[in-house]
């Protein structure tokens, strides 16, 4: 078989990029596949205060300095959405939407994972006018306005306090009492006065104008969970923040996915298939692994550094 590369890696989040600039650093032929931004979500990211090296520094600023790193590399990277991955031999077929084919010695799999939804009524019909995933992507959409975010995790608090800059007031929906963050992100959240905490609580509905050229948000139906009652906000948008899903279609037929469809992996990043690896959101190898944007760059790093291993015996 002849093989186009040495290494492909599916997507270009940091654990993917930091993975490429690895392998092409030890001189192996590498392609990146990546089907929209560079960056991953570092492009939905507002504020970037934990990465070592930078005190503060604006998520999609960060995607690119990475994506300028690869390149500096001379990275082959093609703009592709991979819908199919095949063990052929001692090696793999990539399929893109495009009909474009690639053969490759070994891949990694770094395609990270994409928002959950509500699934409630209103979500489906009022998505992108007025029901948003990325609150940098459309916040400024809804200036002045009351908004609401949903969730109790580091994304729904930093997008809450985000929000804060732009909306009048921020209304944070969550079913427990307790955040899923940090002490210091969470006491930010608590004690900015434009957030108003509804805590124990879901969200049912989402209702507004849904004219066929002129949809509007203009409230959602909160259930409170202590005392079993209903209550209207009046918002002009709804921002979900409860969860990602992987994106690991194109590799169900593999066997190497969990009951939630994220590929498990071993220490070094292997799956069950050999010369095939996985990093980043995508991946886990125990229910505590953290998703940070430092844990995915050195899983990146661990993968590339297993490839190169795995190929001196190829």
């Amino acid at each position: 078989m002849t093989f186009d590369y040495d290494l492909i890696v599916i997507g270009a989040g940091p654990a993917g990029i930091a993975a490429a600039i690895y392998a092409q650093r030890a001189l192996l032929k590498t392609l990146i596949l990546e089907k929209s931004l560079p960056g991953g979500k570092l492009n939905k990211t507002e504020d970037v205060d934990n990465y070592p090296g930078f005190i503060s520094i604006k998520g999609p600023e960060l995607a690119i300095k990475m994506t300028e790193h690869a390149k500096y590399y001379q990275i082959d990277w093609k703009e592709e959405e991979v819908i199919k991955l095949e063990k052929k031999e001692n090696g793999f077929l990539i399929k893109t939407q495009t009909g474009e084919n690639f053969l490759s010695k070994t891949v990694i799999i770094a395609s990270g994972a994409a928002e959950n939804k509500l699934k409630i009524a209103g979500e489906k019909e009022f998505t992108n006018w007025g029901v948003s995933y990325c609150a940098i992507c459309d916040g400024f959409l809804f200036r002045e306005a009351a908004v609401v975010v949903v969730g109790g995790g580091y994304s729904a608090l930093e997008t809450a306090l985000y929000l804060t800059n732009i909306a009048s007031k921020v209304y944070l929906v969550h079913r427990r009492d307790s955040f899923r963050a940090e002490k210091e992100i969470s006491d930010k959240v608590k004690n900015n006065p434009k957030i108003i905490l509804i805590l124990n609580s879901q969200l049912l509905a989402i209702e507004g104008r849904n004219e066929k050229e002129n949809k509007v948000v203009e409230k959602v139906i909160v259930h409170q969970l202590t005392n079993n009652e209903k209550k209207e906000l009046l918002v002009r948008a709804v921002f979900p923040c409860v969860g990602l899903s992987p994106l690991s279609n194109f590799a169900h037929e593999l066997g190497i996915c969990d009951r939630q469809n994220y590929i498990f992996i071993n220490d070094d990043c292997s799956t069950a298939v050999p010369g095939l690896f996985a990093a980043g959101d995508v991946a886990r190898n125990n229910e505590k692994k953290i998703k940070q944007i430092v844990t995915a760059t050195a899983e990146g790093a661990i993968a590339a550094q297993s490839v190169i291993k795995y190929l001196e015996n190829f």
